[in-house]
């Protein structure tokens, strides 16, 4: 199992277990340093301080672009952002 797949599982069972975390697209408006707009927040955009990119999106063929959009968990409270993967 791909860590990308481990994550997601975990996080799936995270929500049904109603653990402190919710689940939500987001799209990139950045990536030197990367930003993300929330869907449901259209002028809200969170800057990097916030943001947790794995690995394999910072470099090479899945390093993420602008525009693109992606699933992402956060933390309640909004203070903590992991880019869990491309959709």
């Amino acid at each position: 199992m791909r860590l990308s797949e481990a994550i997601k599982h975990l996080a799936v069972r995270a929500v049904d277990s109603e653990s402190p975390v919710d689940i939500l697209p987001a799209e990139v408006v950045s990536v030197s340093p990367v930003e993300i707009r929330l869907n449901e927040n259209d002028k809200l955009i969170i800057p990097a301080d916030l943001i947790i990119v794995p690995k394999r999106l910072r470099a090479g063929e899945e390093a993420l672009n602008t525009g693109e959009r992606v699933m992402i968990v956060s933390l309640k409270g909004g203070q903590s952002f992991f880019i869990l993967d491309k959709i």
